[in-house]
């Protein structure tokens, strides 16, 4: 139940995309929308979807019936990218006028833009959680990027849909602090990502290996296991992962380097594969499309450090699903999780082929026990800090303050 200076509310979830390909948003959505509905609220997922993806997200996030989560389904207008017609503006005023609050998870989508004015002009709070996406280097590594979204800003009235906003979402103040802020008046608020409590406390079975030595043969063979478990984009800094990997592994011949990539960038996943395969360690480096989703979160247990080594990141569900598996971890700087240094539960070095290769070699340097030592660590800061409860508490106390205002 909710906490008892909170009353229970009826909350709208609105995301550009539920389909597992999306990465970490359509998680982030699941996982919050469940923990709340466990605290007695009622909650309603809005969705943008293409009519072939709809039994896939129905099949992929079986959570959603099982707690009462309504999930509506948005067929995007693609004839007139910019507008959202009058049909659609009714389905989305009546949801609107439903709820007690709105949570719309990023920006840039015409039916999200819709439903924050529909919300102001009403009178129900909104909040607008930018899952990374205002991240400078991101934004600023190609220039005509930072020009579309400089005019998308204009063009979809992106700014002030931000400032009427109750709270504009970011994962941590270090996440905020590496990001462009688009408007001075709009109210940070900071939220960060969480992970079921039981995630991560499940054995490692015999379908599972066998799941593992089917994508990876090569794996049987390694003694310790590299886990880089991202969607397949340069943002991710994979190709550095495999550079430091390279430079250090003759060094260290029982380790491999498993990439669970979800597929993303085709061009960047050929320049990985050609890596790779020039590589004069290649047998201890894999890359796989064939181990993602939800289905394969017993990577996490199959491997031994978990490696982040992102050039933008907002606040990544990777990481945090490494923390709750108690997996020691190797990230970046730009991952904004200083915490899990500070905690014991891994080193946080600088996101360039020798920061990485340093923090590679003094993981590997490290004996069996040392590992497990930050792997507790690790589990101990997911249980205190980062468990889809302890995220509900804080968006709950947010939305209620805001209906209350």
């Amino acid at each position: 139940m909710p906490d008892a200076a909170c009353r229970p509310l009826d909350i709208l979830l609105a995301i550009d995309g539920m389909h597992p390909r999306g990465g970490g948003p359509p998680v982030v959505v699941v996982g919050s929308a469940v923990a709340l509905a466990k605290r007695g609220h009622r909650v309603t997922i809005l969705t943008t979807a293409n009519p072939e993806d709809e039994a896939v997200v129905r099949h992929t996030w079986p959570a959603l019936d099982e707690h009462g989560i309504a999930l509506v389904f948005d067929v995007d207008e693609r004839a007139s990218p910019l507008a959202v017609g009058k049909a659609r503006r009714a389905v989305f005023e009546r949801l609107v006028r439903a709820a007690d609050v709105v949570h719309i998870h990023a920006v840039w989508h015409p039916m999200l833009i819709a439903l924050g004015r529909i919300a102001r002009d009403i009178g129900v709070p909104y909040f607008v959680s930018v899952h990374g996406v205002f991240d400078r280097r991101a934004m600023q590594r190609v220039k005509s990027k930072l020009l579309k979204k400089r005019a998308a800003m204009h063009l979809l009235g992106i700014y002030g849909f931000l400032d009427h906003a109750a709270g504009v979402v970011f994962g941590s103040e270090a996440e905020a602090a590496e990001s462009w802020i688009p408007s001075p008046r709009m109210r940070q608020i900071f939220v960060p990502n969480g992970a079921p409590d039981d995630l991560g406390l499940a054995e490692l079975d015999r379908a599972d290996r066998a799941r593992l030595f089917e994508a990876a043969p090569a794996q049987r063979g390694w003694t310790r296991t590299l886990l880089c478990r991202s969607r397949i984009h340069p943002e991710k800094g994979i190709d550095l992962l495999l550079a430091a990997f390279d430079r250090v592994a003759p060094d260290f011949p029982d380790a491999g380097l498993l990439i669970a990539g979800l597929r993303q960038n085709e061009a960047y996943e050929g320049k990985l594969r050609t890596s790779i395969a020039a590589s004069p360690i290649r047998e201890r480096m894999i890359i796989t499309t064939e181990l993602t989703g939800p289905s394969s979160q017993f990577l996490y247990r199959a491997c031994d450090l978990f490696v982040m080594p992102s050039l933008a990141e907002g606040f990544s569900m990777s990481l945090i699903e490494g923390l709750a598996n108690a997996r020691p971890l190797l990230i970046t700087r730009y991952c904004h999780m200083p915490v899990v240094a500070d905690a014991g539960a891994g080193m946080v070095v600088e996101p360039t082929i020798a920061g990485l290769a340093d923090g590679l070699r003094w993981f590997l340097r490290q004996d069996r026990e040392a590992w497990e030592r930050m792997g507790i660590a690790a589990r101990q800061l997911f249980a205190e800090n980062y468990t889809w409860d302890h995220v509900a508490r804080r968006l709950e106390r947010e939305y209620d303050a805001s209906v209350a205002a």
